[in-house]
């Protein structure tokens, strides 16, 4: 009986509640439709700020235009770079399946404190009507609120796209011809997904950003943020989650520190001097010996 239950298990994978995972029970297309209508939810909630932002830190936080843009590519760059941490984390602490929730709740936060800002007029600069008055950038608080909400929003959105496509790929035998093929649909839909958010985002909440306000705008990504964690957790029944068991970039940076420190240590005089003392022994003793 006990062998039976061994084939069955997943090897190297767990459920939600970290006890093993069981064939025909977790993982496969069921458990992946879920992390399919998360990714939809989840670059809505994204694009709908990044692709407009450069227009609300000008008119609204009165930022020059090339400062407005430098902000949306050091926060767009910030996202994507952090990408690398969560899938670090993912593969070398955690399972994608903890990773992404708590970078979803992280960009929650952030989007929070971007809405409640863009809302209350005065945790923003004073609005100005050049060319008689001069517009005041943000600056003090009001700039470390803005700053903090953009950057904590950076963080859970580099986080999820560390953690939630590769969540949805293990759930798939890649050790069968059968499991390689549906996770290469299940990556085909992935990215129809992605850009079904991104259309909506960048047609309907763009629109709304600008005709209703921008508290209305970053109040729809608060919630579609919000609607796509109860949605991930209710396939927690189903998912398989792939235990830790470290990441190919800590290989890596061992490498590039015994490189740098060979490389160092190879450049410094006593290490010179020795190297040349035991050449000339050695080719001393070849001359004896000859």
């Amino acid at each position: 009986m006990e062998e039976v239950q061994q084939l069955t298990r997943w090897e190297g994978y767990v459920d939600w509640r970290n006890r093993p995972a069981l064939r025909g029970r977790h993982g496969g297309i069921l458990a992946a439709s879920f992390v399919l209508v998360v990714e939809i939810l989840e670059n809505l909630a994204y694009l709908a700020n990044a692709s407009n932002l450069v227009l609300y830190l000008s008119e609204y936080m009165h930022f020059s235009p090339s400062k407005s843009a430098n902000n949306v590519t050091n926060f767009m760059g910030t996202a994507f770079l952090l990408a690398l941490l969560g899938g670090f984390l993912s593969d070398a602490f955690s399972t994608t399946y903890h990773v992404y929730l708590i970078s979803a709740v992280i960009e929650f936060l952030g989007l929070v404190i971007l809405t409640i800002q863009a809302r209350s007029s005065s945790l923003k600069p004073p609005e100005c009507n050049p060319p008689n008055i001069p517009c005041q950038e943000v600056h003090g608080g009001k700039a470390a609120m803005l700053f903090l909400g953009l950057y904590l929003v950076a963080l859970g959105v580099g986080g999820i796209k560390g953690s939630l496509p590769p969540h949805g790929a293990e759930q798939f035998d890649e050790s069968t011809p059968q499991g390689r093929k549906r996770r290469s649909t299940f990556f085909n839909y992935f990215v129809f997904c992605l850009s079904c958010g991104a259309l909506i985002a960048v047609t309907f909440v763009v629109w709304i950003e600008d005709n209703k306000g921008w508290e209305w705008g970053f109040g729809i990504s608060t919630i579609a943020i919000l609607l796509s964690i109860p949605i991930f957790l209710s396939g927690s029944a189903f998912y398989k989650n792939k235990i830790p068991s470290g990441s190919p970039l800590t290989a890596i940076c061992k490498v590039l520190v015994a490189a740098i420190i060979n490389t160092c240590a190879s450049k410094s005089p006593s290490n010179a001097i020795a190297n040349l003392v035991h050449e000339s022994f050695l080719s001393y003793r070849e001359r004896q010996g000859s």
